[in-house]
């Protein structure tokens, strides 16, 4: 008897154990939901690292101490390695346009990169090919979200909705697709953030984010100050003349009493460069030029040194001028506290300057400074770059490039933005610029057999030869990479400022350097084929001569930066689901 006792204590014992484990292990698993709620209304930690043991799709590596390129402090780095699943990673917003032979790469490629997980895709009407096939492979597997819009969704009738009529002289059907462009990446910025999201990126099927690692062909750092005895040329600009020769002209501030071509200090000059576009790369802020006579002088920030003595509010008594616009000699802005004429806070209105010329006068504006009319009335302009991000040293911007990891590794384009450049809501990005050379002896990176990739049906693969990096007249206007968690919903009303500086109170008039960008865009001019796909508006996407001149300037220098990208994808989700997903990768269909 004692010993059937003896054995029903030990069963209720056992019972007991297994009790308090079951409730200890979800009285814990309660403490860590709590705590991850708490962390979902954080307002300044990132969705991405929000939940960071139960986020499905990512594993998390050590971590270690490094200096943040904004703060100067120290911080521990995150770094995330993408797998499947469908996760609150970046976003981005897409203007497609017979797009379908470069979308699935594209979307496999910042799938792995940013991690892209949420996609907004607006459809040219012009387009005749619709991408909801390839773009139905990554949501009904559960990869992406992905909408799919039309120009109802986001543009109205007034605004110019619709097919242009190219027919039409009095339509400009170029206007009307940069109008386009504007109203889409506003409303698909704020359906973001009405969703909670944080990063999105705004960029072209033709263009890939990626690390922007130090390399022996990258351009000069800027300087921070004149170098001893170099005078410095402020408020410059760079054009052509009219033998096409690239042209430098500004005030010469601190130059000696005589210069070799009888310039004067203080006087509004001239400086001939170079026509050669291999030097023009020279000619940008912080760095030292030298005209023919052999005269040297130091090109001023203009934006930032004025920005550095910017008043924050307008003096007493002095009316704000907003939302300024410069129209030739002419100044339109909305007008409060006008202790002058009596108008309504908010009217827009005309100020009378009494400009002569209005790009010289265009160079000395800047918010947070007083301007004022023909009459000389004093005006404040509003200090719009309030919220720009601040210009980082070479120093430190060469320290952070340093620290930059290699596409492959299992780093993210989040990770940089995580752990060096989340101070401010706007980074912007320098493109580079691919041609369409090819090496006859070059080896294709994947074998055809077993695997079933080839390099020609992949830009990432394929291009390896660019420009010159850091030219604006080859390269030209950088991209952008918005928080939108971190801007107000009213700065998305109306359309974009313009589609490469959307938000002009949040991204920089003068972007960072090439030498002091963290990432960059790749740029894929790609086969004149590729090119002149497109059902496009813009002529010269259809046009060879301007193909060939583009191209012929993207020879400068080679890398193969990013084509270790593939391979990890097809690890990451699976030889199958990659197949998949990239099925039909560089096949241009005939669309006529």
């Amino acid at each position: 008897m004692s010993s059937i006792l003896e054995g029903t204590y030990f069963i209720q014992l056992c019972i007991c154990i297994v009790v308090c484990l079951y409730l200890s292990f979800h009285f814990h698993g309660a403490l860590q939901n709590i705590d991850q709620v708490e962390s979902k209304s954080h307002p300044h930690l990132p969705p991405l690292y929000q939940n960071q043991d139960s986020l499905d799709g990512f594993s998390f590596s050590s971590t270690k101490q490094h200096i943040n390129i904004i703060r100067g402090d120290s911080v521990p780095v995150q770094t995330t390695k993408a797998r499947t699943g469908n996760t609150d990673g970046l976003s981005a917003c897409l203007l497609v346009n017979d797009e379908n032979p470069r979308l699935p790469e594209w979307l496999a490629y910042h799938y792995q990169m940013l991690p892209l997980r949420s996609l907004i895709v607006a459809v040219d009407p012009a387009s005749r090919s619709s991408p909801s096939e390839i773009l139905s492979r990554w949501k009904d597997m559960g990869m992406m979200e992905v909408d799919v819009w039309e120009d109802d969704d986001y543009f109205t009738e007034e605004q110019g909705s619709g097919l242009c009529d190219a027919t039409n002289p009095k339509v400009d059907c170029v206007k009307h697709h940069f109008n386009r462009q504007r109203y889409f990446v506003m409303k698909c910025m704020a359906d973001f953030k009405q969703r909670n999201k944080t990063w999105v990126l705004l960029v072209d099927v033709d263009e890939y984010v990626t690390f922007n690692q130090i390399r022996d062909d990258d351009p000069i750092a800027p300087l921070d100050e004149a170098p001893d005895g170099i005078p410095t040329l402020s408020d410059w600009k760079l054009h052509t003349n009219s033998f096409g020769g690239v042209v430098v002209d500004g005030l010469v501030n601190g130059a000696p009493s005589e210069l070799k071509n009888g310039m004067k200090d203080g006087n509004q000059n001239q400086v001939v460069v170079n026509n050669v576009i291999t030097k023009a790369n020279d000619v940008e802020y912080g760095n030292v030029i030298e005209d023919a006579s052999g005269n040297k002088f130091y090109l001023r920030d203009d934006i930032a040194s004025r920005d550095a003595t910017a008043m924050p509010n307008a003096p007493k008594g002095v009316p704000t001028l907003k939302d300024v616009m410069i129209i030739g000699t002419r100044l339109f802005a909305r007008i409060f506290n006008d202790a002058y004429d009596g108008n309504k806070n908010g009217e827009y209105i005309e100020i009378k300057m009494g400009w002569e010329n209005g790009d010289t006068a265009m160079r000395k504006f800047h918010g947070g400074h007083l301007i004022h009319d023909a009459k000389q009335k004093k005006y404040y302009v509003e200090r719009e770059q309030a919220s720009w991000p601040p210009h980082v040293s070479p120093k430190a911007a060469r320290n952070a490039r340093a620290r930059l990891p290699s596409v492959g590794d299992g780093n993210t384009i989040y990770d940089i933005l995580n752990n060096e450049l989340n101070e401010y809501p706007c980074v912007t990005m320098p493109r580079l610029l691919y041609g369409s050379y090819e090496e006859d002896d070059e080896k294709p990176r994947w074998n055809a057999d077993p695997i079933g990739y080839e390099d020609k049906d992949f830009v990432t693969l394929r291009y390896k030869w660019h420009a010159i990096k850091g030219v604006f007249d080859v390269n030209k206007y950088p991209k952008t990479i918005i928080d939108v968690s971190r801007v107000p919903m009213s700065a998305f009303d109306g359309k974009a400022f313009e589609i490469h500086r959307p938000l002009v109170k949040f991204c920089r008039k003068d972007p960072p350097r090439y030498s002091l960008s963290l990432l960059r865009v790749n740029h894929y001019a790609d086969s004149f084929e590729a090119f002149s796909y497109r059902h496009d508006s813009r002529s010269f996407r259809k046009s060879r001569q301007y193909y060939d001149e583009m191209v012929s300037k993207t020879t400068a220098a080679k890398d193969e930066d990013v084509f270790q990208w593939l391979q990890v994808f097809v690890e990451s989700v699976g030889e199958d689901e990659a197949q998949f997903l990239l099925s039909d990768a560089g096949r241009f269909a005939s669309l006529e």
